[in-house]
């Protein structure tokens, strides 16, 4: 059997040997094919950096040159342009040294792709949901561009920065609020559970990540809230220094999933007739005037029957009926607080179909990366609320503007580079 390897059955693919003998298959490099659609001198440097003498000359050295690939947007459809920027090089007279312009160089030199390409990225990442793969492998048919995996996360982190008074804006917007509707859902980030959480008015949403459920994160967000807190009965939302409202979804959902676990307590299946019956009424008065308190606050009185038949100094036998008569007790005053007040919901939807997004991002991903997860769910936030407001994500971006609610979602009448920021800027002196 000493020769086994060469006298076995096998149909694995070339062998190294063969592989080496084999010429390497030649690939055109892309940079030395792209065709310049257009050509920018950056400005010629007038003040040494070094001795700031004003008398410079030009040299015979070869100009630094840059090349930009960047999107231009226009009413029916995109087109691909590739910039190359030409700074020239300049000599002191005075203490002998040569130096590109400084706008040029460092900090300062054009990226390879320009804000327009990494806007659409960020498009088809936050708001079409696509892996990372699918993205570079688009570009690639797309635009006839390789864009590593790297630099298609990098793009997340190029751009929120620039969005981040836009969060702010929202925020701002979110704590003056009559209401905020607030969720948490648990998500696997680098392979270890966290949790995101949302915070939203129906009007503005903005998303957060913690390493735990802890309610600290919520308690120092809301600090200074004083509005109605819709929120499910999580514990951590109680000892916050605001009203509260219970929602309603969440006790019927549990109420009718003990009914269904257990068809023979006919005490819990009394209880919850009696329970139907008082959120039966409540809902036609909803349906028939909307959150009006005028017409709500007549449903106080069948509320205290309510309390008087069924809850109060009530003795039963079945542990789910006495779980339930608990849980009244505690949040009599916040399971109704919507009665008493004007446009206060009484279901905490709009804060889960917010939290949607993010469980349909890791149904297609899987999972996040901690290393872009406060970008993404910036950007994410700016895309919910413009969702929500029904205005245009990527219209948004383009613009440059920093507020949704003032945003005009209108279509584009010419075409725009990648918003504001776009190209070469001078730094100022």
């Amino acid at each position: 059997m000493s020769d086994y390897d060469q006298s076995k059955i096998s149909f694995s693919a070339i062998k190294k040997e063969d592989k080496a003998k084999q010429k390497p298959i030649f690939t055109k490099p892309l940079a030395k094919y792209r065709r310049v659609t257009q050509i920018v001198h950056v400005p010629r440097v007038t003040k040494c950096p070094r001795c700031e003498n004003t008398s410079l000359q030009d040299t015979k050295r070869k100009q630094d040159e840059k090349i930009q690939i960047d999107l231009v947007f226009s009413k029916n459809g995109i087109r691909k342009s590739v910039i190359k920027y030409v700074s020239p090089y300049v000599r002191c007279k005075s203490c002998k040294s040569t130096f590109k312009s400084i706008e040029f160089s460092g900090n300062g030199r054009p990226a390879l792709y320009g804000l327009g390409f990494k806007v659409w990225v960020v498009y088809q990442r936050v708001s079409m949901r696509l892996p990372y793969r699918s993205i570079s492998r688009m570009i690639e048919d797309t635009f006839n561009e390789k864009m590593n995996l790297s630099a298609v996360m990098c793009s997340l982190g190029d751009v929120a920065p620039a969005y981040a008074v836009a969060e702010e804006q929202i925020i701002k917007k979110l704590l003056v609020s009559r209401f905020l509707h607030v969720d948490e859902t648990q998500v696997n980030i680098d392979h270890f559970n966290q949790y995101i959480w949302v915070i939203t008015d129906g009007k503005h949403v903005v998303y957060k990540f913690t390493k735990t459920r802890e309610a600290s994160f919520i308690h120092d967000f809301l600090s200074t809230y004083k509005g109605v807190l819709i929120a499910d009965f999580y514990p951590g939302f109680d000892s916050l220094q605001c009203m509260h409202q219970k929602c309603l979804v969440h006790i019927i959902r549990d109420l009718n999933n003990d009914l269904w676990s257990n068809p023979f307590d006919d005490e819990l299946t009394k209880f919850v007739h009696e329970v139907k019956n008082l959120f039966f009424q409540i809902m036609e008065g909803v349906q028939k005037y909307g959150l009006k308190q005028r017409n709500l606050s007549q449903f106080y009185k069948a509320v205290a029957i309510f309390y008087g038949n069924t809850i109060d100094d009530h003795s039963y036998q079945s542990s789910l009926c006495s779980k339930y008569q608990e849980r009244f007790i505690k949040y009599r005053e916040s399971l109704f607080t919507f009665l008493g007040q004007d446009g206060i919901p009484w279901h905490n939807n709009p804060a889960e179909n917010a939290l949607r997004a993010i469980i349909l991002q890791l149904d297609i991903s899987r999972i996040l990366h901690e290393s872009v997860i406060a970008d993404y769910l910036t950007l994410l936030s700016i895309k919910q609320t413009c969702k929500v407001q029904k205005k245009s994500f990527l219209r948004f971006l383009l613009s440059g503007q920093q507020d949704v609610d003032f945003f005009k979602d209108t279509k584009l009448r010419k075409p725009l580079r990648g918003g504001r920021g776009y190209g070469y800027r001078p730094a100022p002196e």
